[in-house]
């Protein structure tokens, strides 16, 4: 009788063989727009006719700032592409890439003289450049290249 005491208590104590689920979480969406906001180090490097210089502050104090607002419609400091590059290469030059450190955008000809779009370089919270296009009426369009770290330019 003692057996079977000991024998019942052994059986209703064994666990279950089946493995504990296990939950799979989905990789987050990093958005930049919740990142706490940073001073952005403005700096590019542009090559123009294989020489590479690296424009900082001091290059994009001298044209005006565009007005630009995120998608949350916080402001952020946005410049003309055309006008920075006519600034401070010559009033023919234009941008052939806008490059990142993980990808390169070419820029036709016929997309760099389209008079309805401005293509745009803007700040971030995280304190980086975007390149997107804005309209004539200045509404931005989706995000082209993220990370902006330089351009090449013909002039």
């Amino acid at each position: 009788m003692r057996w079977l005491v000991i024998l019942a208590l052994v059986a209703c104590s064994k666990s279950d063989d089946k493995p504990a689920e296990t939950k799979v979480e989905k990789p987050h969406h990093h958005e930049d727009r919740h990142d706490p906001a940073q001073a952005p180090a403005l700096a590019l490097a542009v090559t123009t006719g294989g020489a590479t210089t690296t424009w900082g502050a001091d290059r994009f104090a001298v044209v005006p700032k565009l007005a630009g607002a995120a998608s949350d419609g916080e402001a952020r400091d946005t410049w003309s592409l055309r006008e920075l590059v006519h600034a401070h290469v010559g009033a023919t030059a234009r941008v052939t890439a806008v490059k990142s450190a993980d990808a390169t955008r070419a820029i036709s000809e016929a997309e760099w003289n389209d008079a309805a779009r401005t293509p745009i370089l803007h700040t971030t919270r995280r304190g980086t450049l975007k390149f997107r296009w804005a309209d004539k009426d200045g509404a931005w369009g989706e995000t082209v290249l993220k990370d902006v770290t330089g351009l090449d330019v013909a002039n």
